[in-house]
């Protein structure tokens, strides 16, 4: 009599908890569980969406900072500021070099900064190595000194400066002969083709000056030092056309 007791109550309690049991899962899946779980399940890809956006864009800046993006850099000689297509400034200062007159001494051109620092000197001893600031000189060949080439601006005698720019791009290469730079490249500054004068002692190398170059503030007196003129093109070796006697080579400054 107890066993069939025991049998039966267990049965009916059996029967109660799949009964709840049953009913749990009915409850799980109706309408408003599945708009709830749906809900919940967008909102979390949502938030992972967001985080891989956050996680590209990091690792976009940092690669454009350790050379895997890469970056370069280079100077826009005759101004104080870098153009806005991804670039920015790392400092301006003073165009420099090598005195025109004499004969030796280093053939490049450095853009010094504004704000030197000094490990031992002494001031009274003579160096054998000197570095000069840079006078535009175009005035010398030139009726309107030169204003023309430079949008009218006249820039005789004063004093050049520069600009070191950090592009994200990181193949960057001057081009002369030409003001636009071939297709996949971009251009960062275009102008004209300088170097020291023919006939002088010293030598320099080509570089190329902004379009419309900026002067040093207070930098007009008659210096000298290092100077700039315009490179034009001589017939003969050179291939004439394209090229043309006596006419102003153009340059431009591109990355990609």
């Amino acid at each position: 009599m107890c066993f069939v007791f025991y049998i039966s109550f267990f049965l009916i309690s059996a029967s109660e908890i799949f009964c709840r049991d049953r009913n749990n899962r009915l409850l799980l899946h109706d309408d408003a569980s599945l708009v709830q779980a749906y809900q919940t399940l967008a909102a979390e890809v949502n938030a992972m969406k967001s985080e891989i956006t956050t996680l590209k864009s990091t690792v976009a800046t940092l690669q454009s900072y350790t050379g895997t993006g890469g970056h370069s850099l280079y100077v826009r000689w005759g101004r104080t500021s870098c153009p806005a297509n991804g670039t920015h400034l790392v400092y301006s200062g003073f165009s420099a070099g090598f005195y025109y007159g004499k004969s030796g001494g280093a053939t490049n051109h450095l853009c010094l900064p504004t704000d030197p620092q000094w490990a031992h000197y002494d001031d009274s001893v003579t160096s054998g190595s000197k570095i000069y600031g840079v006078e535009y000189q175009f005035g010398d060949t030139f009726s309107d000194q030169g204003s023309a080439f430079f949008g009218g601006e006249h820039i005789y005698e004063e004093d050049a400066p520069c600009a070191v720019c950090q592009s994200t791009r990181p193949i960057m290469m001057m081009l002369p002969g030409r003001l636009d730079c071939y297709p996949g490249w971009t251009k960062e500054y275009n102008g004209y083709l300088v170097s020291e004068a023919d006939g002088h002692a010293s030598a320099s190398e080509y570089i190329c000056l902004d379009s419309r170059p900026e002067v040093v503030m207070g930098g007009h007196a008659n210096n000298n030092g290092r100077l700039f003129y315009l490179v034009e093109g001589v017939c003969g070796s050179l291939k004439c056309p394209p090229y043309v006697e006596g006419r102003e080579l153009t340059c431009v400054v591109c990355t990609k």
